[in-house]
């Protein structure tokens, strides 16, 4: 039997200049996430992150735990079926709303002015804004979009389960939290415009595990936290 464990990475500075990458509180979260796996004698045959340094900087954290005991993990591979979104869509679309409602325009301003002061509301703004953006790229709205409608990067992101060895009995997967709905969906067999029900709740550094099925994958537990302990420490955005 063969097991996919599927992390979101950790919180990213959505307050700095740069958000791919890890904040502190990020760091901590994924260092968690690998004693939680060691400690449960989880390891892995096979690890992949996709090519954004916020999840290779969570995948090195969850490793550093185990070849600090040596323990035999393999290198991790990046494969760009497992990217977040490219940023320019969720551009994109919010220009086009904001042109179109005001109430988002207004929302976008405030978070735009949070951002540029560095304030903790940035990261509530941003996900109230992200979901509107989603609803609208999910439902093609504005297509076509660049660089892909939600249809193209489904496809793009059903290929990184597809290239996971058959013959591996453990893998481990770093990504963000749209392609881990989008697996989620896949899994279910759902249709892809139901998909948004799963991309509002993903928390960062999150485990969903899936078995191989002659046909795919199938969830067994999702969006778990167990090595999150303390709730100060558990973050969506």
């Amino acid at each position: 039997m063969s097991y996919l464990y599927l992390v979101r990475h950790g919180q990213a500075d959505r307050l700095g200049k740069n958000y791919d990458q890890l904040t502190k509180l990020g760091w901590k979260q994924a260092s968690l996430l690998g004693e939680y796996f060691k400690n449960h004698r989880i390891e892995f045959d096979s690890v992949y992150t996709g090519t954004l340094n916020r999840q290779k900087q969570t995948a090195e954290a969850i490793l550093k735990s185990f070849t600090s005991d040596r323990f035999c993990i393999p290198d991790p591979l990046e494969n760009s079926a497992w990217d977040e979104f490219d940023s320019r869509m969720w551009l994109g679309i919010a220009a086009k709303i904001r042109n179109s409602n005001e109430k988002f325009a207004k929302l976008y301003e405030s978070y735009k002015q949070a951002w540029e002061e560095g304030k903790e509301e940035t990261r509530s703004y941003f996900q109230e804004l992200i979901q509107l953006v989603l609803a609208d790229w999910v439902n093609g709205v504005w297509d076509p979009v660049e660089p892909y409608t939600f249809k193209e990067y489904v496809e793009k992101v059903t290929f990184g389960p597809k290239e996971i060895p058959s013959d591996v009995k453990s893998t481990l997967v770093v990504s963000s939290s749209t392609p881990i709905a989008i697996m989620m969906g896949l899994s279910c067999k759902m249709d892809h415009k139901e998909y948004p029900i799963f991309m509002k709740s993903i928390l960062n550094s999150s485990l969903s595990v899936f078995r191989r099925q002659s046909n795919g994958w199938e969830p067994v537990s999702w969006n778990g936290t167990p090595h999150l302990q303390d709730p100060d420490l558990i973050t969506i955005v």
